[in-house]
Formats: structure tokens, sequence, C-alpha cells
């Protein structure tokens, strides 16, 4: 039932393209159409957010909440914990997770736990989720904003892009890869609220600025991609690359992309973080690439594994050898 009250909702969405448009399309149901995720009028407070920086989530609950939502988080072992806590020691009235990851699937008995509403459906893009939520509760979305929708879709499930989609496929492509090098809160938000608005706004000043940060990110990564692809190693039909002198920038998965480009082959690309431990980029077809992460997780290589089939992040603790490495993975390639 509606009501005249104002009810105060977050939403933490990803940084990439379902993420934002995800966020989007919640924040269109409710601050334009009133009806969803609640049926009254609200204050909503949204984010970027990832796994690692979770915990800092609760500089933002100082206040009652009347809803908290995740959309396209992957589940980590460290978000179940946080999200306990929340559960426990803060003033959240209802906790609304909603994503597409396999980690989350597989994680869902935990994850209830601590949440109200849980909705996970690897098949499609967590965006996709949100869109065919609305339909069902017959609830007209922006065409605009459902043609983000599509393309996300179609760039999610591997199929070809039709060719009326190619220049908001090239313009989605921007935005992320921005958001990727950048991690600028204030323009995520700023692409949020212009997927927002049902009549489109002038987008000119927001294009050109994303258009320059791609624009010289993308000259020093093909040139870093073409000098590390001559250093690959073949294990079975992937390419191993040892990156880690080379890079510890944001964009590992572009890099990934790119030297895949190049050596037409399944990647695993070794980076260095400034954290504790160093990553892995698993890009490979067929779900090989989450298969790949979760052996390393049971071979104890790894200290988890997350991300889609396509697409895995696997962090290797600083004590293993390269050595140790590349006999690991010979040994779990051959299972695949």
């Amino acid at each position: 039932m509606k009501t005249n009250s104002v009810s105060r909702i977050h939403v933490y969405g990803d940084w990439d393209a379902d993420g934002f448009v995800s966020t989007a399309l919640l924040v269109y149901s409710q601050e334009k159409l009133g009806q969803y995720p609640l049926k009254t009028n609200a204050i909503i407070f949204k984010k970027p957010i990832e796994p690692e920086k979770f915990r800092y989530i609760f500089n933002d609950l100082n206040k009652q909440i009347d809803l908290l939502v995740f959309l396209d988080i992957p589940f980590t072992d460290s978000i179940g914990r946080i999200l306990g806590i929340i559960k426990n020691h803060f003033s959240v009235k209802h906790i609304m997770y909603v994503d597409h990851h396999l980690s989350t699937f597989n994680n869902r008995e935990l994850l209830l736990k601590n949440v109200d509403t849980l909705i996970v459906d690897t098949s499609k893009p967590t965006c996709k989720i949100i869109h065919d939520i609305l339909v069902e509760n017959n609830l007209n979305i922006q065409s605009r904003l459902k043609a983000f929708v599509d393309v996300i879709t179609y760039m999610d499930t591997g199929r070809r892009i039709p060719s009326n989609y190619m220049k908001l496929f090239d313009l989605i492509k921007s935005f992320s890869k921005a958001l990727n090098i950048t991690r600028d809160p204030d323009l995520w938000i700023r692409i949020v609220d212009w997927l927002v608005e049902p009549i489109a706004v002038s987008q000119s000043d927001l294009v050109e600025s994303v258009k320059r940060i791609v624009d010289k990110y993308e000259r020093e990564m093909n040139d870093l991609a073409l000098d590390l692809a001559i250093t690959s190693v073949k294990i079975g039909d992937f390419k191993f690359i040892d990156a880690r002198s080379k890079w510890r920038r944001r964009g590992a998965s572009a890099l990934a992309s790119k030297l895949a480009g190049i050596l037409k082959s399944h990647i695993i690309l070794w980076i260095d973080t400034r954290k504790d431990y160093t990553i892995l980029i698993i890009k490979a077809s067929s779900g090989k690439a989450y298969k790949l992460g979760e052996y390393l997780v049971k071979e104890k290589i790894a200290i988890d594994s997350t991300g889609h089939p396509n697409l895995a992040i696997v962090k290797i603790p600083r004590s293993v050898s390269k050595e140790e490495l590349l006999e690991t993975l010979h040994k779990v390639i051959y299972y695949l």
C-alpha cells in the first residue's frame, strides 16, 4: 500500500555497466514511479561499491534506513560477515540483495541468514533481473533505459550486438572503461542520474570527459599489451602472462581482454596488488575461467575466486612462487 511517509533507501551498485544500469533502473522505478522497491515516497542515497571495500559502508549507516539494497555485488566471505554485523547492530529495517554471480548463487544459504530479500539468477545480468521484476509488476520502463538493459544482456550472454545497438554498445564500453580507470564515484553517480532521466538530457560534457580518459588509457594499454604478449607461456589451451612488475593499476580485466585479442587464446594474467596477495585474471570461454579458479582454490594455492563463468578473479597468496603456480596450473588445466 502506498503511503505519504518518506522512506530512506541506500542503494549500492557495482562499478561496472551492469551495476550502474541496475542502480539506474531501481532509482527510476522508485523516484519516477514511486512503486519499487517501496510503494512510498523515498529519499535515495546511491553509491558504487566493490567487495574489497564493502566494510566502508559502515560510514554511511549513521541514520535509520528503511531499505538497504545491494546490486550486482559478487559474494565473498567478508561480505557475509559484514552483512551479519549490519543485520545485528545497525538500524536497518530491510536488506535486499540482487545479483547474478556464481559466488552469490553458491552461497545463498549463508546470505539468507543476514538479508531479508535475496534474488539471484545466474542466467541473466543483474539489470535484466531488475528489469523483469518491474515488468512483472506492470511498471513502464522508459525506452532509453530499456535499451541499455538489452545491450548489457547481449554482452553478458555473449550474443552478437544488433547493428541498431552498436552506438549504445560503444557508449556503454566507454562509460565502463572510464569508471574502471578512475574509480570516480561522482562520475558513476552522473551516469546513473543521466540514465534515470526519462528524456535524454545533453550528454556532451559527460561523453567528452569520458572520451579523454579512455583515449589516454587505451594508448597506454595497447603498448603494454603488445610488450606483454611476447612474454606469454603456453599452458594447455591457455596463455600465461606474468605482469606483476608491469601492472599495478585498475583495469586488469581490460588488459586481459586486450591480450586475448592479440594472442587469440584463453588468458591467465598474473598481476600485483598493494595487498598481501597477488591476482590472477582468467579469461576463457565455455565457463572454463570460473572452473579453473575453483580448481585453484581446491588445490589450496588460491585464497578465493570470484567473477563470471568466462572471467575469474583469483587471489593468490604472496607466499606462492611462480614455479608453484605454474606447476599447479599445468596440473589443473588438464582436468578442464
